[in-house]
C-alpha cells in the first residue's frame, strides 16, 4: 500500500501522494483514487498542474471548499443522485 498524503496550503494549493487513478476532473469537482479510496475535491477554478501517477503524485490548484473521503468499492456514480434517482435506474 502506498503512503497517502495531503499538503494543503490556503485552500488554494493542493499536493496528494498515494493516488492511483484520476477517476473525473472538470472546474468543479474532482474524483481521485486512492488505496484508502475515492477522494473527492470540490471548489471552483480547479485545474490540475501537476500529475505523475507512476509515483501517485497529484498537484492541483483552484478555491477548494471540500475534501471527502467514500471507502473503497463505493459507487462513484451515485454521488449527488437522489434517493428517487437510483431506485427508479
Amino acid at each position: 500500500m502506498a503512503e497517502h498524503s495531503i499538503k494543503l496550503s490556503n485552500r488554494r494549493n493542493m499536493e496528494l501522494t498515494g493516488i492511483n487513478h484520476v477517476n473525473n476532473f472538470d472546474e468543479e469537482k474532482i474524483i481521485l483514487e486512492s488505496d484508502q479510496g475515492h477522494i473527492y475535491i470540490i471548489g471552483q477554478d480547479l485545474h490540475i498542474g501537476t500529475l505523475n501517477l507512476e509515483q501517485g503524485r497529484v498537484a492541483l490548484e483552484g478555491n477548494i471548499d471540500i475534501i471527502e473521503y467514500k471507502a473503497p468499492g463505493t459507487d462513484i456514480k451515485a454521488k449527488g443522485k437522489s434517493i428517487i434517482n437510483r431506485l427508479l435506474k
